[in-house]
């Protein structure tokens, strides 16, 4: 297990090396940086660093389902293309595809306890 300031060290350094660039400036991490929303990454793309990040630190993600935070990443086109045109009239279409945060602060939080969850 880590401490806290231990584990925020080490998840910031981790992100850094996966997390692309900006064009100017430098990326900023807080615990409420939103791996899709601020920091630009594609859910195939969080998937694939969470699980080298589970892998590395030692986290538990078997209860964890991207999909929650992230759930128009599961529609083809063709439902994608729908739950758009509904969204202006449908509170759960605006959810689908504006999905929930998925955070630094949450991903640090999951390092102290050994597990992350839905």
């Amino acid at each position: 297990m880590f401490e806290q300031n231990d584990a925020w060290t080490k998840l910031v350094e981790f992100f850094e090396l996966r997390v692309e660039k900006p064009v100017i400036g430098k990326n900023r991490f807080t615990r409420d940086t939103d791996l899709y929303h601020d920091l630009d990454m594609e859910p195939d793309e969080i998937e694939r660093v969470l699980r080298e990040w589970s892998a590395e630190f030692n986290v538990d993600t078997r209860d964890f389902d991207l999909g929650h935070y992230y759930p128009a990443s599961k529609l083809n086109r063709k439902e994608f293309f729908l739950t758009v045109l509904k969204a202006p009239f449908s509170r759960e279409a605006r959810e689908t595809l504006g999905g929930w945060q998925l955070t630094m602060g949450m991903l640090e939080e999951a390092m102290l306890k050994g597990k992350l969850v839905t």
